[in-house]
C-alpha cells in the first residue's frame, strides 16, 4: 500500500510540474554569429526604479550564442498563458517575433540559413500564426506600410492598417477551425487587432494636425482625437491585458472623461491632477466592475501614479485606503505604503538621510558630509544625464552651490562609470552600488520625474519634488536661489 501511495504521489508531482512548466528548444540549421534571446512578458505590477510600479516584467529566460552551439533546450517556469518575445540578432539582421506560451507546451524553434524561423511541437501552430500576422508592435508596421516621418500626409498607411485588421480577422477565423480555442490567445489576437489600428490612426492624425511641427494640439484637435478613442474602444475580456496595445488604449480611454472635467494645465507640465486621479480611479472601478483583472490593473496604475507623479501624498493616501479594502491580499499595498512614508519624511526642513556613496577615486562620501554650502543633488538614471542641461546653473551659482550628480542606475560598474566622469569646479560625482540604490529608493523616493533635491548649507531639505523643465529649469533655479 505504501508503495502504491508513493507511486501516486510521484505521478501527481510529475503532472503538477508539467502543468507549471514549458519546454523550449532553440536550434539553428548552420552555426554562425547569431544570438537569440527569449524574453518573458509577464503582465503584473512590480517595483521598477524611477517609476514606482511597472505593469509588465520583461525577463530573459533563455539565451543562445549559435557561434558556440547548434541547439539548446530549457524548461521554464510557467503557470499561466504568457506572451514572450523571441529576439534574433545576426547576419546584419535584428528581428523580434511574439510567442504565445502555455503551461505544458513543448516547442522547438529552428532558425534557417535565410534567417527565417519555423516552429514544431505542441502548440507550434499558435506561434506560426503570430509570426505570419503579428509583429512586436504597431510601430514595426509603419516602414512596411511606407510611412515617411517627414511626410505630413501618410493616409495610405491608414488604409493598409485597416486592411491588415481585416486580414488578421479572416485568418483567425480560419485558424480556429483547425486549432483548439484558447481564450487567452483569442483575447490577445482580437485585442491587438482592434487597438493597433487605432493607435496608428492617432499617430498619423497628430502629425497632420501638427503639420510635423513641435507644437501643442489645440482644444478642438485634442477633442477630435479623444472622440475617436471614446467611439472606437470596447472593453474586452480580462485576458486582453496580454496585449500591450490594449493596455495602452484602456488607460487612454479611461482617462479622457476625467481630464475633460479637470483639464491638464501647463503649470503642472500637463500631469494628471489629484482631482482627475480621484475621478478616473472611481470611473475605472465602476466601468470595470465585471472585469476583475482589468479593474485591479487600472486601480493599481492610478494609485501608483498618485504615489509617484504627484508631489503631495494626500491623494495617494486616499486612494490607498480604498485599494486596501478592494484588494486586501495585493502585494502592491506594502510598496505604496512605504513610498508614501518616504515622501512624508522628505518635507522641507527635514535632515538629509545618510547614505554612503563612492567618488571617482573610490573614496567613501557620506550624504551627511555634504554641508557648508547649499547642495543641488541630482539623481541620474544614466551616465552624464542632466549635466549638459544644468551647466548654465552651475555657471550661474558658481562657488555658492555644490552640485552633486549621483548615478542611480543598477548594473553599471564603478570602473566603467569612472571613465566618463568629467570633473568641474563645485561639482561632485558620486556612484551608488546596487545595495545603496535600494537605500536611496527607500530614503529619497528617487523618481525619474523628480530628479532634483535642494538642501541648505546645514543639510536640511529645501525642496525634494523639483521636476526637470526645458530648456532652463526655472523651478530648480528658484529653489537654489532660496537656499543661498
Amino acid at each position: 500500500m505504501r508503495k502504491i501511495t508513493i507511486l501516486i504521489l510521484t505521478l501527481f508531482s510529475c503532472y503538477t510540474f508539467a502543468q507549471n512548466t514549458a519546454t523550449i528548444t532553440l536550434s539553428i540549421s548552420k552555426q554562425g554569429p547569431v544570438n537569440v534571446t527569449l524574453v518573458s512578458e509577464d503582465v503584473h505590477f512590480h517595483p521598477n526604479l524611477g517609476i514606482g510600479l511597472a505593469d509588465a516584467k520583461l525577463e530573459p529566460v533563455m539565451a543562445v550564442n549559435f557561434a558556440e552551439k547548434a541547439s539548446e533546450k530549457a524548461v521554464i517556469q510557467l503557470n499561466k498563458p504568457q506572451m514572450m518575445r523571441l529576439q534574433y540578432s545576426g547576419n546584419g539582421l535584428n528581428k523580434t517575433w511574439m510567442l504565445f506560451m502555455q503551461p505544458g507546451d513543448d516547442l522547438t524553434i529552428n532558425f534557417a540559413e535565410n534567417n527565417d524561423v519555423t516552429f514544431t511541437g505542441k502548440n507550434a501552430n499558435y506561434q506560426t500564426f503570430l509570426k505570419n500576422y503579428f509583429l512586436e508592435n504597431q510601430y514595426q508596421y509603419l516602414p512596411v506600410f511606407g510611412y515617411k516621418p517627414s511626410q505630413i500626409d501618410n493616409k495610405s498607411v491608414l488604409t493598409q492598417s485597416d486592411s491588415l485588421k481585416k486580414v488578421r480577422l479572416e485568418a483567425y477565423d480560419k485558424f480556429k477551425t483547425a486549432n483548439p480555442a484558447v481564450p487567452a490567445f483569442e483575447a490577445y489576437v482580437l485585442a491587438t487587432t482592434a487597438t493597433e489600428p487605432a493607435l496608428t490612426r492617432r499617430l498619423i492624425q497628430e502629425r497632420i494636425m501638427r503639420r510635423n511641427r513641435v507644437t501643442k494640439l489645440d482644444d478642438a484637435q485634442r477633442k477630435e482625437l479623444e472622440d475617436a478613442t471614446l467611439a472606437d474602444f470596447k472593453i474586452m475580456p480580462d485576458d486582453a491585458l496580454l496585449s500591450q496595445a490594449y493596455r495602452d488604449e484602456l488607460r487612454n480611454w479611461a482617462l479622457i472623461p476625467s481630464t475633460r472635467k479637470f483639464p491638464l494645465a501647463s503649470e503642472t507640465r500637463y500631469e494628471t491632477s489629484p482631482e482627475a486621479l480621484k475621478d478616473v480611479y472611481a470611473f475605472s472601478k465602476a466601468q470595470l466592475a465585471e472585469y476583475p483583472k482589468q479593474k485591479e490593473y487600472l486601480l493599481t496604475y492610478w494609485l501608483n501614479y498618485a504615489a509617484t507623479a504627484i508631489p503631495t501624498v494626500e491623494t495617494a493616501k486616499t486612494l490607498l485606503e480604498d485599494y486596501k479594502a478592494a484588494f486586501p491580499q495585493s502585494p502592491n499595498t506594502e510598496y505604496i505604503t512605504k513610498l508614501i512614508q518616504a515622501k512624508e519624511s522628505l518635507q522641507p526642513g527635514a535632515t538629509l538621510a545618510d547614505v554612503t556613496l563612492l567618488a571617482p577615486d573610490s573614496s567613501a562620501v557620506t550624504v551627511a558630509s555634504l554641508q557648508g554650502k547649499p547642495v543641488c543633488m541630482v539623481f541620474s538614471f544614466s551616465i552624464g544625464q542632466h549635466e549638459p542641461g544644468l551647466k548654465a546653473l552651475e555657471d550661474k551659482f558658481g562657488a555658492n552651490v555644490q552640485f552633486v550628480y549621483v548615478l542611480v542606475s543598477p548594473g553599471i560598474p564603478l570602473a566603467t562609470w569612472k571613465q566618463y566622469v568629467k570633473e568641474r569646479p563645485n561639482v561632485k560625482h558620486l556612484w551608488a552600488s546596487d545595495e545603496n540604490i535600494e537605500l536611496l529608493k527607500e530614503k529619497y523616493a528617487i523618481d525619474i520625474r523628480y530628479p532634483f533635491l535642494v538642501a541648505d548649507s546645514g543639510g536640511k531639505i529645501v525642496s525634494r519634488w523639483i521636476p526637470q523643465e526645458f530648456p532652463d529649469n526655472k523651478t530648480l533655479a528658484a529653489e537654489l536661489q532660496k537656499a543661498k
